[in-house]
């Protein structure tokens, strides 16, 4: 049986464009979609409780989902899941991010603990063409299967909302940005040496507190060292590289900021965008 997280994890994906507007249709020739209802989302209880769900936020809900059934109060027909039956509430997730169905951010951004809402989906907004086997009975409750392109009714209560930890970011330096993290007591990486160096490098986030976003490139769980000579001419690598390098010793680490200008400046370099901001941490291992 796929829990509703591992069914929504599959799902998104495929409503995605359809509850976006974007991409083109898909729908495979002869298919007959059910006649959908409109979105519909009514505040059965306001929350005054705590914060107010923004994007990003974690958040806790307890939630019950029917299929849709135009003849039945409120068209909660048959029931396909539920968090109340189980006695607890969902795992904490974070909302308003696109991991869950569109059609759930919709309803919950807004919400405080204590509030509750119901909210008409149609497909495009729910789980689109994907379709699911009935979940196993909880509590001597039973569910329905979700089949494609179904449109779904969901009780949704809030249950906690915790606010994201928003970092400011710190701008990128305009300079090469040298610092000393093990100062070397070896031979030194001076002008006409080949300085043997273990490395990694990440784009930079001035969001992260080490500065050290997506990592585009490393050699230290490799054997083979880089292998560079300082201030050839020309250079073998990035000017900022070899700024970083230059007047190291032997066993020393340093983390390096390299600007644009002297790392791939408006070019980039495969999965280095242009204009990239760099981070490097060196280690020197030898001196020739």
């Amino acid at each position: 049986m796929k829990s509703m997280f591992q069914f929504i994890a599959t799902a998104v994906c495929a409503v995605a464009l359809t509850a976006c507007g974007g991409g083109t249709d898909k729908t495979p020739a002869g298919t007959v979609i059910p006649t959908q209802p409109d979105y519909k989302l009514t505040e059965t209880k306001v929350g005054t409780t705590g914060e107010t769900a923004a994007a990003g936020d974690t958040i806790v809900i307890n939630f019950v989902g029917y299929l849709y059934d135009s003849t039945k109060t409120g068209g909660k027909g048959a029931k396909v899941e539920s968090t109340v039956d189980a006695g607890k509430p969902s795992p904490a997730y974070t909302v308003g991010v696109g991991i869950l169905p569109t059609g759930w951010d919709m309803a919950l951004l807004g919400m405080k603990a204590g509030g509750t809402r119901t909210a008409v989906l149609p497909y495009n907004l729910a789980y689109g063409a994907s379709a699911r086997t009935a979940q196993d009975p909880i509590n001597g409750n039973t569910y329905a299967a979700i089949p494609a392109y179904s449109a779904l009714v969901y009780d949704f209560e809030m249950v906690s909302v915790t606010k994201a930890v928003v970092i400011p970011s710190v701008p990128a330096p305009t300079v090469t940005t040298i610092t000393e993290v093990t100062v070397g007591t070896g031979a030194e990486a001076a002008a006409g040496k080949v300085a043997s160096v273990k490395y990694s490098g990440w784009l930079y986030d001035g969001t992260r507190d080490t500065r050290k976003g997506v990592l585009f490139d490393t050699n230290v769980t490799g054997t083979t060292t880089l292998d560079v000579t300082v201030d050839a001419n020309p250079l073998s690598v990035i000017k900022g590289f070899n700024a970083g390098i230059k007047g190291m010793k032997v066993g020393g680490k340093r983390t390096v900021i390299i600007p644009p200008d002297q790392a791939y400046g408006t070019t980039g370099s495969g999965s280095i965008p242009a204009n990239a901001t760099l981070v490097f941490d060196i280690e020197l291992t030898a001196v020739k």
